[in-house]
């Protein structure tokens, strides 16, 4: 029988810890600028998941993998705690061998997963798949705001790579030129027509790659339910493109789908955040059955 809130139905679903796949709900929102009601996303693409087919529609097949759904991270409290334990959550799940897909919230949650991540991964690079940077200092006071996400990930020592970009400010633009970040810029990825860009990215890499997806890196006529909607971006079949190449060709330790915003009657916002998961995770079971 289903349980409340669980990502997709059975039997790709298990409640066992024994799943390759791990899906961790975090509805922690504090720092949200613009739209509010991230924290509503995790239960709300976890429902939208049982809609989807179990059948895939690039290999057609089954879905070849199993996948447990943790409990929702308890996000009361200091901002301090909460990341504390997103941390020691993602660890234990990481240290087990698993593969951990984590649901926000807003796209602060990023930092405790990422450093949990190189606590048992060590040598890692992380994928921000974005519209913005987040690269600020601190923002509205805060050094913990969703706009500070990679400034605080560059201190933990992790190489960030960006793709999709279109909205920065100077304080940004300024860090990128003195610390040689590469951005890949939404607006050239769109004006392209082969697949150099992709090559470029790949190169940029480690072995080692977390992967983290804000739902407003893809066109806003397809994601209006985000927090800080930008024209301009990326379209499903290119996004999926890249991350099946990322997933043959690295191995992909963890990630996170950030900022979804649940809107009322109209749920195809977290149906498509649901099934960028699924497609993520039907590219690694793939890979895993050949390795």
């Amino acid at each position: 029988m289903r349980t409340k809130h669980q990502f997709l139905a059975e039997p790709v679903h298990t409640p066992g810890p024994d799943a390759p796949f791990a899906v961790l709900p975090v509805p922690f929102e504090r720092t949200v600028s613009f739209g509010r009601g991230t924290a509503k996303a995790p239960a709300a693409i976890l429902d939208a998941s049982v809609q989807a087919e179990l059948f895939d529609d690039e290999f057609f097949r089954p879905l070849e993998f199993k996948v447990q759904t943790l409990p929702a991270i308890d996000c009361r409290g200091a901002t301090e705690a909460v990341f504390g334990r997103i941390r020691r959550r993602a660890e234990s799940v990481l240290r087990a061998g698993r593969f951990l897909m984590s649901f926000g919230g807003e796209h602060s949650i990023t930092v405790p997963l990422v450093a949990a991540a190189k606590a048992v991964h060590s040598d890692i690079c992380v994928l921000n798949l974005d519209s913005h940077l987040d690269m600020r200092d601190s923002f509205r006071g805060s050094r913990f705001s969703h706009a500070c996400v990679f400034r605080r990930v560059m201190e933990l020592n992790v190489p960030v790579a960006h793709a999709g970009i279109r909205s920065l400010c100077l304080e940004e633009y300024d860090l990128c030129r003195k610390r040689k970040v590469r951005v890949f810029w939404a607006r050239r990825i769109l004006a392209e027509k082969n697949d150099r860009w992709m090559d470029a990215l790949l190169k940029r890499l480690k072995k080692k790659v977390y992967i983290s997806i804000d739902i407003d890196c893809l066109d806003v006529a397809l994601m209006p339910g985000t927090g800080t909607p930008e024209p301009g971006g990326l379209a499903w079949q290119t996004v999926l493109k890249l991350l099946r190449r990322i997933a043959a060709e690295r191995k992909v330790v963890g990630a996170d789908i950030v900022e979804v915003i649940p809107m009322p009657g109209a749920p195809a916002c977290e149906y498509v955040a649901a099934k960028l998961a699924i497609k993520l995770m039907t590219y690694l079971s793939r890979k895993f059955q050949y390795e």
